[in-house]
Formats: C-alpha cells, sequence, structure tokens
C-alpha cells in the first residue's frame, strides 16, 4: 500500500470523478485507475462504484477513505515537523459566523496544529453579521475574517466556500415540491435579522413572498429552535441549519439564493507568514472535503 493510493483515491472521492482528480494530481486517468485498482486487490473488497455520470464510494470505501484522510494528514505533519528551520509560530485571530465556527475551523485547527505545531489558532464565531466580521477586522481584534459577500474595498480578498439559503419549515408540516409561498400562508414568517439574510429577503419578496415577519432574531440557532417547536417557518443559510434535528425540515427556496463566504483581511496581515499558513489550511479542498458538511455536500467552491 502507498500513500500516494490513499492520495489518488482521495481525489476521486472529492472531485467525483477519474478525469477531474487527474486534473488535480495532474497525471493520466490510466495511471490512477490502475493505483486504486491495485489498491482495492490489497484490502480485497471494491472502494469505488464507478458509472458513466462519475464514480462515488462504496460502503467499504468511505470507511477507507476516513482512515486514508488521516493518513494524509498525518503525512502533512511529518512532513512540517521536518521543516525545522522553517518553523512558523505565533497566533491568528479569526473572525467568523458561529456556522463557520462551528463545522470548518474545527477541522482547520487540528490541521495547522500538525503542519504547524507552534501557530495557534483563536476563534472568534460570535459573529452575526457580515459587518460584525468587517467591523473585527476593521478595529484590529482579527487578522482574518470569514466574511460573507460583498466586502467593503480596504481589503484583501480571497473567495471561500459558499452555501445555499433555504427554507427551514417543521417536520410535521407537509409540502409539495416544489415548494411556492402560497404554501406557508398561516405558518407565522420568522425573520433573521442581518443584513445578507436581507438581501436575500428583498430577493424572496420580488419573488412573489408578501408575509410580513411575526418575530425577527439575530441568533439562527434560535429561530431553529422555534421553528422545532412548530412556531413559524424562515428562510436561513444550510449550513447554519445543519445537522437539522428531526423536528425540522429544510427544503429549497422557491428561488436559488446563495451564501458566498471570502477570507478577508488587511494587507499587512495578509502579507504575514503565519496568515498564509492558516489560508492554505483554510483553503486545502481536502480538508474542506472531510468536514461533516464537506460529506454532506452542502458546500461549494466560488
Amino acid at each position: 500500500m502507498k500513500l500516494s493510493q490513499l492520495q489518488m483515491l482521495v481525489a476521486v472521492a472529492d472531485h467525483g470523478s477519474f478525469s477531474a482528480a487527474a486534473a488535480e494530481l495532474d497525471c493520466t486517468q490510466s495511471r490512477i485507475s490502475h493505483a486504486i485498482a491495485e489498491l482495492e486487490r490489497e484490502l480485497g473488497t471494491r472502494l469505488l462504484a464507478r458509472s458513466h455520470g462519475g464514480s462515488l464510494p462504496t460502503e467499504a470505501g468511505l470507511r477507507v477513505l476516513d482512515k486514508a484522510r488521516q493518513m494524509l494528514r498525518l503525512e502533512d505533519s511529518l512532513r512540517a515537523c521536518a521543516r525545522t528551520d522553517d518553523a512558523i509560530e505565533g497566533r491568528v485571530r479569526v473572525a467568523c459566523f458561529r456556522s463557520i465556527g462551528t463545522h470548518l475551523l474545527p477541522y482547520a485547527a487540528e490541521a495547522l496544529a500538525a503542519r504547524h505545531p507552534g501557530l495557534v489558532l483563536d476563534i472568534d464565531d460570535a459573529c452575526n453579521d457580515r459587518l460584525e466580521v468587517i467591523d473585527a477586522l476593521r478595529a484590529g481584534r482579527a487578522d482574518v475574517g470569514i466574511a460573507q459577500l460583498p466586502v467593503e474595498d480596504g481589503f484583501i480578498v480571497h473567495p471561500y466556500v459558499a452555501d445555499d439559503y433555504m427554507l427551514v419549515v417543521p417536520a410535521a408540516r407537509r409540502f409539495d415540491a416544489p415548494v411556492t409561498w402560497d404554501q406557508l400562508d398561516g405558518l407565522p414568517f420568522i425573520r433573521l435579522g442581518c443584513s445578507g439574510a436581507d438581501a436575500i429577503l428583498a430577493r424572496c419578496r420580488a419573488a412573489g413572498l408578501v408575509a410580513s415577519a411575526e418575530r425577527t432574531l439575530s441568533n439562527d440557532t434560535s429561530i431553529a429552535a422555534m421553528v422545532a417547536r412548530g412556531m413559524g417557518w424562515s428562510i436561513l443559510p444550510r449550513l447554519a441549519t445543519f445537522p437539522e434535528g428531526d423536528e425540522v425540515q429544510v427544503l429549497p427556496l422557491p428561488i436559488p439564493a446563495r451564501r458566498q463566504f471570502a477570507l478577508a483581511g488587511p494587507r499587512t496581515a495578509m502579507a504575514s507568514r503565519a496568515v498564509k499558513a492558516v489560508l492554505g489550511v483554510l483553503r486545502d479542498r481536502r480538508l474542506l472535503a472531510a468536514t461533516r458538511a464537506g460529506q454532506a455536500g452542502i458546500l461549494y467552491w466560488p
């Protein structure tokens, strides 16, 4: 068994096809196919289910992928330990939404500790609005912000992941697909009070939504809890409701609406070796794909 075989398996699983994995790894499809076939023979089981539409992991493949990602992270850690003359130390402060702090940054902090043991990630996930992320950067309380676009001029901005805005409704209520605004009649609307959600709400109103908000809350967790009690419905980002409980169902909006994140920071901070190391981890697609949110397919690259 070779680490290169595991790397190829992970690339195919992350990208969904041998051709995309070959482009990512800069090698031929036949090389990847041969390597994975050898791995399957050694393990004595089929790891990928191949079809004209792409390749998906089998049940055994999912179990192997989990261990393969751990082994590849360990490889990164070993290489980092060998580069003692290139050690990066210090603290990098990141401001973000709670959903990012919950579903993405724990994985990034773990990977960062393995690659750069002397570098610490300080996470402020108390921001409920994209403007609060920008305020933290402007006031010098954060070196990097994971902010919802648009971000004002004056910062270095790198597009990051995205998720969709969704209808969040009580699980006990039945809806016909596709859901239309009139199917929500009689159920109170609970509004998420933040600038990003307001922009989406304005688009929904232009598309025919007429319901007025009976409540406005700034915390998406509180809104989801109210919806679970049958007290109304809301429009929330998918990452903010993941994973939804048994008393809540998450459905597509009648119109497509996506929330795009960006990694933003002042030019001086973004130029530092410590921040560059953090950005390298945050933008690692292999790492993001290994998160629960990544495995659930609710995150998108720009």
